[in-house]
């Protein structure tokens, strides 16, 4: 991904992975500073995290991730105090393809590789309000690997809105991603829309069935549609209760070799739907090569409809605003800095 073109990210940033990569000196001092004033102290405590588990023995790491505990700390108090108030952030909820040579990717990789992709473009992501904070980017709904998708969503936070047009934005993102990515829509939201897992229905599947599999199939779909209830024994340690798929396996028809059928989603319904087929047909999930989820179905975001319930009270931001310009003598105190910030 790296060759596609230079990395876009942050100076500091890219000067703290040549550190980490012994590609390059570091001036503690200087580049703290700079990396305070670039707001990027969080992001860097959050990279020699991730750093510290494959260099333990670098004692010049440890010093420099204890040197920024304490002012990262500082920097997420003051992320949160401000958060709501944050205009610059943009939610965006991009859908991708994944087929061919990306089918082995699992969410675990495919999270990876769109933050890396992210990063590489200088698509700084906002961070969540953990103890240690990481990005925010989610996966969406579980595609497992071996499974493609044709139109796969995830939703990303960026700090700020991209300035530039959409088109060559998401042109940028494709050259990075490897073969069988390929990013198609990118969609801005309030950063109060309800999160995509929450809005799924259904997910509809099409599997073009090996010919040497067909009778098979077809020989299992029939009892199937004939049966008032399938119970599927999972199994497992924890002795889950057996599901009944002929309330979550919907409208199968095999019709010139193509098995399509949808299957329910929710917090008890986001099934593998390889094990769901093999629980069905008796195959084992390396015979279930060429599974596509094609489409799914989402209710209506009720949020959307509600903005005054999520927005800031933009009116007393407004009074706010012309009550400090006003000339009084309010002091603002950070409780973070020596020094009261004055204001008026």
């Amino acid at each position: 991904m790296e060759a596609a073109s230079i990395s876009l990210e942050p100076a500091p940033l890219l000067a703290l992975r040549a550190f980490i990569n012994g590609a390059g000196a570091l001036d503690a001092a200087a580049w703290t500073a700079a990396a305070i004033a670039a707001d990027l102290v969080e992001d860097a405590g959050e990279i020699l995290r991730s750093a510290r588990h494959g260099q333990t023995e670098r004692s010049d790491l440890r010093t420099l991730e204890s040197s920024l505990k304490l002012l990262a700390e500082k920097a997420r108090k003051r992320r949160a105090a401000l958060w709501h108030l944050d205009t610059r952030r943009q939610l965006v909820r991009f859908s991708y393809t994944k087929n061919d040579a990306a089918l082995p990717f699992d969410d675990g990789e495919l999270h990876a590789i769109f933050l890396h992709a992210f990063r590489l473009e200088g698509l700084g992501l906002a961070l969540d309000m953990g103890k240690h904070p990481r990005p925010l980017l989610s996966v969406g709904l579980p595609l497992p690997a071996q499974v493609g998708g044709v139109a796969e969503c995830m939703d990303a936070v960026l700090k700020r809105e991209p300035a530039e047009a959409l088109p060559g934005l998401l042109e940028r993102l494709n050259r990075r991603l490897p073969e069988g990515l390929c990013m198609h829509t990118w969609t801005a939201l309030p950063g109060y829309a309800t999160p995509l897992v929450d809005l799924a229905l259904r997910a509809w599947w099409r599997w073009e069935v090996p010919v040497e599999l067909r009778e098979r199939v077809a020989a299992g779909l029939r009892p199937f549609l004939a049966a008032a209830t399938w119970l599927w024994d999972r199994g497992g340690a924890k002795a889950e209760a057996p599901l009944d798929l002929r309330t979550i396996v919907l409208e199968p028809r095999l019709e010139e070799g193509v098995l399509t059928f949808a299957t329910r989603l929710g917090a008890l319904h986001a099934l593998n739907p390889l094990k769901v087929l093999g629980a069905l047909f008796g195959l084992e999930a390396a015979e279930l090569k060429g599974l596509v989820r094609s489409r799914l179905d989402l209710k209506a975001d009720p949020r959307l409809g509600q903005a005054e319930r999520f927005e800031p009270k933009l009116k007393n931001m407004f009074e706010d605003a012309v009550l400090l310009s006003g000339g009084s003598n309010i002091t603002l105190v950070d409780e973070d800095d020596d020094e009261p910030l004055r204001l008026g």
